[in-house]
């Protein structure tokens, strides 16, 4: 395979910029999504960076998407927002929603909010991440199309339903836990299916209801929740919180960004920010939590592992590297960026 390119972070930045702006997106609106995709990509989660912005132009440039949106905050408490993203795009909503649960945090110790008549909105972690970022606790749940099929059931329900926690951690890098409440991704499946190789054992059944490593199958079929029945319990409260509790779709009704033609997708995000500094004294905290990952290092490490990491760890040097290097892409996707209107990727890493 070959060597990916490495793409400036700034570089990648702009080029988003102008493929969503060459497809109707306002340029202040296209910076926040351009922005949201970059962090992703920054900590190493590709699939969930400008790789989403394909079906992003897509549903664009089909009207499933509204380029414009005029998204509407409403209260029923201070400290709680609604925001009606207006079937805009997801990175825009989420990125709105978790700025106004940490504003409400600085004057009342905890801020929330529900964002509904959403779409896909790339990493979780992204939106919990900006919480940290303001000494916040961040914590933030999303529902997706129905793809996974709760314990014991041989049918989808609930989506991929990602869930998010970000602690700031002092002088080290932010604990950030960013995971799908099933196995896999459905992103991380077609990247295994576009690349030719098989999914772990255990992500999905296929059509016929039985266990597969065969992506195409896996598509064809049901994702699993992770760990049985506690990942199915986990899988469903992200769909209550996100959903249920915020007035959008839930229940497998949401809709697939990449396929819905009947009408919006309608993804529910629910974003919780509270002060680190809530309950004791910011120094206090700040020394117990560098202790805490001391503390976690400090152990011996097992077979097969260099040493004990903790959540965010490993994304926070991968992001330190892109910074300095720049984004590894493959040419592929260059090639399809380039032609969704980001012509300065060619310029920037390839000129």
């Amino acid at each position: 395979m070959p060597e990916p390119i490495r793409i400036p972070a700034d570089v990648a930045r702009d080029a988003a910029v102008d493929i969503l702006a060459a497809h109707g997106v306002p340029a202040a609106q296209a910076a926040q999504v351009a922005a949201a995709l970059i962090a992703a990509d920054l900590r190493g989660i590709d699939t969930h960076g400008l790789a989403c912005l394909k079906d992003y132009v897509a549903a664009l440039d089909e009207g499933r998407i509204k380029a414009q949106p005029k998204i509407a905050v409403t209260r029923r408490f201070p400290w709680a927002a609604t925001v009606d993203a207006d079937n805009g795009l997801g990175p825009l909503a989420a990125s709105e929603g978790m700025r106004l649960a940490v504003e409400a945090a600085e004057s009342f110790g905890i801020g929330a909010a529900a964002v509904i008549r959403s779409n896909h909105f790339g990493a979780a972690g992204v939106y919990a991440a900006m919480a940290a970022e303001k000494g916040c606790i961040g914590i933030v749940a999303a529902n997706a199309s129905a793809v996974a099929a709760p314990h014991g059931a041989a049918t989808p329900l609930l989506g991929t339903n990602p869930l998010a926690v970000a602690v700031p951690a002092g002088n080290q890098p932010p604990l950030i836990i960013d995971m799908a409440t099933s196995e896999g991704s459905r992103k991380k499946v077609r990247k295994a299916l576009d690349e030719g190789r098989p999914i772990p054992a255990g992500w999905a059944l296929g059509p016929d209801g039985r266990p597969t490593t065969d992506p195409a199958a896996a598509l064809k079929g049901v994702m699993l929740p992770f760990g049985g029945a506690k990942g199915s319990a986990l899988c469903l409260l992200v769909d209550v919180l996100a959903g249920v509790i915020t007035g959008a779709e839930f229940g497998g009704r949401v809709l697939s960004v990449m396929t819905n033609q009947e009408r919006e997708s309608g993804n529910g995000h629910f974003m919780l920010a509270f002060k680190a500094d809530a309950f004791i004294a910011e120094a206090d905290f700040v020394r117990r939590m560098e202790e805490e990952i001391a503390r976690l290092r400090a152990l011996p490490a097992a077979a097969g592992f260099d040493a004990v990491a903790y959540p965010g760890e490993r994304s926070a040097k991968k992001r330190a590297d892109r910074l300095a290097s720049g984004i590894p892409m493959s040419a592929a996707l260059i090639d399809g960026l380039v032609a969704l209107g980001g012509g300065r990727l060619l310029s920037g890493g390839r000129g």
